[in-house]
């Protein structure tokens, strides 16, 4: 079956397009087919994996694709017209030996759509529900449309708690956090834990009156049960003595309040749940993998639309980085952090 992955952190800068990226790449290499949604209206998703002037065609407009070919072009016409538009997928410019990865491209009217959805009427009301599971709709055409089943589909979100991102939820089996080394990523972890029971709360009061007239729904009532996945510590800093690596100690510090956070707010609110079990049994407070900062190879990652699994093999940008090759300290930090992904991978295949 198809799990749902949203990769969200209602604090910006804490890495979810990178670590989405490279995360699919990893489940493509263990044999996966993996759909990726870009569901964030700064599409930095699908320029990291497209290319800019590539993404930027899309966006285009003809007599032929009149809303472009990104998500708009399948949600537009849904939401204005109750019918399903055209799905468009894109492969990323680094093919995959193994398992399929596509990705349906985000849009910047995803700004204006979110605004469309009204929590009081769709959700709570209950007779927009519907509205608001664009990304499972997207899934199911999508699989239709290339004719593959998606073993995982990962959605990236933006830095906030809007519409999107309780649709996105709504849609997740489960959901994983990322978390960087700053005072704000623990008190953003205690907002998670605020905010989601009352995203459930909504859910469920719409679903009740949405099955009054529905009751045999099997879409409504599979949907609504995210759950929480575990974190990632990214963007840490670490220093080698006496020839082992450790993370440096102010990053200690935060790691353990991000994980003081988790223990006592987001856990406990998230346990206060009762529709369904938000917290496996597989959790705990550890982060699951640990992304050090790549510092440049991060960004030319994203500019060569090469994820760090493969970019030892590439030569490094010259005009950004003045050099011809990679250091070796650096190649061995790349690979380093393949195996983080690949763990991650791992972790969530046998798991999720």
């Amino acid at each position: 079956m198809t799990k749902t992955i949203s990769i969200f952190n209602n604090k910006g800068g804490v890495g979810k397009t990178s670590i989405i990226w490279n995360l699919a790449v990893s489940l493509a290499d263990l044999d996966k087919n993996v759909l990726l949604l870009d569901f964030d209206p700064q599409c930095n998703l699908s320029i990291a994996c497209l290319g800019d002037q590539e993404f930027a065609n899309l966006l285009k407009t003809s007599t032929a694709n009149p809303f472009g070919q990104t998500v708009k072009a399948f949600a537009l016409p849904y939401i204005q017209q109750n019918r399903f538009g055209q799905i468009h997928t894109s492969s990323p410019k680094i093919p995959n030996e193994n398992g399929r990865l596509d990705i349906v491209p985000g849009d910047f009217w995803l700004n204006s759509f979110s605004d469309v959805l009204n929590v009081g009427t769709d959700v709570i009301g209950g007779s927009g529900l519907y509205r608001f599971i664009l990304p499972e709709l997207l899934t199911q055409e999508a699989s239709r449309v290339n004719g593959v089943e998606y073993d995982y589909v990962l959605i990236d979100l933006p830095p906030s708690f809007n519409t999107l991102v309780r649709s996105s939820l709504y849609c997740s089996d489960y959901f994983l956090v990322p978390c960087t080394p700053d005072l704000f990523s623990s008190y953003c972890v205690g907002l998670i834990g605020d905010m989601l029971p009352l995203f459930i709360q909504d859910w469920e009061q719409g679903k009740q009156r949405y099955l009054q007239n529905n009751p045999n729904d099997p879409v409504i009532l599979s949907k609504g049960k995210p759950k929480f996945g575990g974190w990632v510590f990214n963007n840490f800093d670490t220093r080698h003595r006496n020839g082992v690596k450790r993370m440096v100690a102010a990053d200690a510090v935060h790691q353990a309040s991000i994980e003081t956070a988790i223990t006592d707010m987001l856990i406990p609110n998230l346990n206060s749940i009762t529709s369904y079990q938000a917290v496996p049994s597989f959790v705990n407070t550890d982060h699951v993998v640990g992304i050090e900062d790549l510092n440049v190879m991060a960004s030319d990652s994203i500019f060569q639309n090469i994820p760090i699994r493969y970019l030892s093999q590439h030569r490094p940008t010259t005009r950004l980085r003045g050099r011809g090759s990679w250091a070796a300290n650096q190649i061995e930090l790349m690979d380093d952090m393949a195996q983080e992904y690949e763990d991650l991978a791992l972790y969530i295949e046998q798991n999720f």
